[in-house]
């Protein structure tokens, strides 16, 4: 048996609620300057900063709001705020953005800051850097609120100003900025509020993690056992797929009428009312598909199998999720393994794992549940959002990799940035990074500490079978899209709909929209009376005369690491042309789309 490199252990519980105490909140404003490949440097004009201490012991509550238009300044004010043995959180919207244009790296490596974690993913952003026993942690409030700023200001009560840039005064500017970070500040206040006065838990780096500290503090009621078995985490791995994502039909359907319907927080649901793995029992070799009847009226099961079916109703990547019929072999979880083996769609076991299951969930999903509805019920929008967030967040914390970084040296006087080394012989690629003189060296992408991918692939797949439960009530022909939690349906679809219907109730539908002008060109490429999606394309872009789009391209962290200068945010502009084929299904001449068909190979 090989393993992976950590420990075999229980999940720890929470014992306090941590909050931390110092906080700064920033934001800046700049000015563009275009450059001769017409991409724009955005150079730094003004910022206002607030330090907040929250009240502790014999501490009282302290703000000190800062104005400035010299970066210097801004990182001198900083430093003033740091102390031995204590961590300094600093929050920004869009935090690669506002550190990149303070050229953030450049004065903490001055200083004599050093990296002590690293992480740029998406929205989310964790940079922590230490000197001696001082701590400064810049993270990006969307680890939180993935919304737009505009959205929490409305959601608090306090609105995003309008200005035009081009000819606002630097005055005018100044107002816009602090307000800005007015919005930021108050946000935080009542999220650190709400977690006290509901004994949520620990204030953690991102909602995921703050949603775990969440569940073990308080909802942590059956023992899990994180195992270190490579081949059954492989397994695992294999079985975890994401929602389910399809259109049934392509073309121009306007003149009908159709309902947009949206299960109520269809993961939290499949969640509480099901069993999930708690503790690595055994890997079985090519066990017999009786003796897989046999086990799943006991344990929870992750297998590899090879199904013969009729029903687009198990999942398998290849490049994309597709859910074909025929033959074909696919790993699947508990719940769809039980509806294979109902069906006798199981031709056969390659392999197989098998845990001890629990309801570990039920707790802290009524309770989060419990609690949104009584936000909703008082018209609390800001907290409500919260404790959806929270809601939603918890099981992939048990999915997540990361990477491993290694320190291999010190480049005192290397300029931040990474490399990709092609070496030859033997042929392989090393990753490097250069940062704050020091250098590092990606050696693996594994998982996390605490990761248990069959709970998370459990849940994912709980939820496309309950999905499915809802197509075939609606009925073959009736439903036109699906989207993970949601359907569009004919109005004979959701008159089928209506014994799942409820504004309120958990895993009930609530009817979204009503419709008349529906245009399906792709997955997440559709248009309604309501609005136009197009996966990848951003509202403000412009249309060219070849049918491309051209938008802004905003980089992340690891993009300026890949640039020229990581002390300079450039932004370019790129033109993206869809194909629109679609790919997870045979599109027939009438637009309808039919599932593959599988054979083995």
């Amino acid at each position: 048996m090989s393993s992976l490199d950590r420990k075999p252990h229980t999940l720890k519980r929470e014992m306090t609620l941590t909050i931390p105490r110092h906080f700064v909140f920033f934001d800046t404003e700049t000015k563009p300057f275009t450059l001769p490949d017409n991409s724009i440097r955005q150079d730094f004009h003004l910022g206002w900063a607030c330090y907040y201490r929250r009240a502790y012991k014999d501490h009282v509550e302290r703000m000190e709001w800062f104005y400035w238009d010299d970066i210097s300044k801004f990182w001198e004010w900083l430093f003033t705020h740091t102390a031995p043995k204590q961590k300094l959180w600093v929050i920004a919207r869009n935090v690669v953005f506002d550190f990149t244009v303070c050229k953030g790296w450049q004065y903490l490596k001055a200083a004599g800051y050093t990296n002590k974690f690293f992480h740029n993913n998406g929205c989310s952003a964790i940079v922590t850097v230490k000197r001696k026993t001082r701590t400064i942690v810049f993270l990006d409030s969307m680890n939180w609120f993935p919304e737009s700023l505009a959205k929490t200001g409305e959601r608090i009560g306090i609105a995003k100003m309008s200005i035009d840039f081009e000819t606002c005064t630097d005055k005018e500017l100044a107002v816009y900025c602090r307000n800005d970070t007015l919005i930021e500040f108050e946000n935080f206040k009542i999220f650190i509020q709400f977690m006290l006065d509901n004994m949520v838990g620990r204030l953690c780096y991102t909602r995921a993690s703050t949603a775990m500290a969440a569940y073990l503090f308080r909802h942590y009621h059956v023992p899990i056992f994180i195992h270190n078995n490579a081949e059954a985490i492989d397994l695992e791995r294999r079985s975890y797929k994401g929602g389910r994502c399809e259109c049934f039909a392509l073309g121009d359907f306007s003149g009908n009428t159709y309902r947009v319907v949206d299960v109520n927080s269809l993961y939290p649901f499949v969640m509480c009312n099901n069993l999930f793995p708690t503790k690595y029992v055994k890997l079985h070799r090519k066990i017999s598909p009786e003796q897989l009847t046999e086990q799943l009226t006991k344990y929870a099961i992750v297998a590899r199998v090879l199904i013969k079916t009729d029903e687009p109703v198990y999942a398998i990547k290849r490049g994309r999720t597709i859910f074909p019929i025929g033959t074909f072999d696919t790993t699947l979880c508990t719940p769809e393994l039980q509806y294979a083996v109902e069906r006798g769609h199981v031709l056969k076991v390659f392999d197989a794992v098998t845990y001890e299951q629990a309801n570990i969930f039920s707790s802290y999903v009524n309770t989060m549940y419990a609690l949104r509805m009584k936000c909703k019920a008082s018209g609390d929008r800001a907290y409500e959002q919260l404790v959806k967030y929270l809601m939603n967040s918890l099981y992939g914390k048990f999915g997540q990799k990361a990477e491993d970084w290694v320190k291999i040296g010190t480049c005192p006087n290397e300029p931040d940035r990474e490399e990709l080394i092609f070496n030859k012989p033997p042929k392989r690629v090393t990753r490097l990074r250069y940062l704050l003189g020091e250098l590092f060296e990606l050696q693996g992408w594994g998982e996390g500490y605490n990761s248990f991918p069959a709970i998370a692939a459990h849940v994912t797949a709980y939820a496309r079978l309950y999905l499915w439960e809802l197509m075939q009530a609606c009925g073959f022909g009736n439903f036109l899209y699906c989207d993970t939690d949601s359907l569009i349906v004919t109005q004979t679809g959701f008159d089928n709909l209506q014994p799942y219907l409820d504004d309120t109730e958990l895993g009930k539908l609530k009817l979204e929209q009503t419709i008349d002008k529906l245009i399906i060109r792709g997955l997440k490429d559709y248009t309604t009376n309501y609005k136009t999606v197009i996966k990848g394309i951003r509202k403000k872009h412009t249309r060219e005369a070849d049918g491309g789009y051209t938008q802004e391209q905003w980089p992340s962290f690891r993009g300026l690491f890949k640039g020229k200068d990581v002390n300079t945010f450039t932004v370019k502009h790129v033109t993206k042309h869809l194909t629109r084929e679609y790919t997870k299904g045979t599109v027939t001449e009438t637009g309808v789309v039919k599932p593959f068909i599988l054979t083995p190979t």
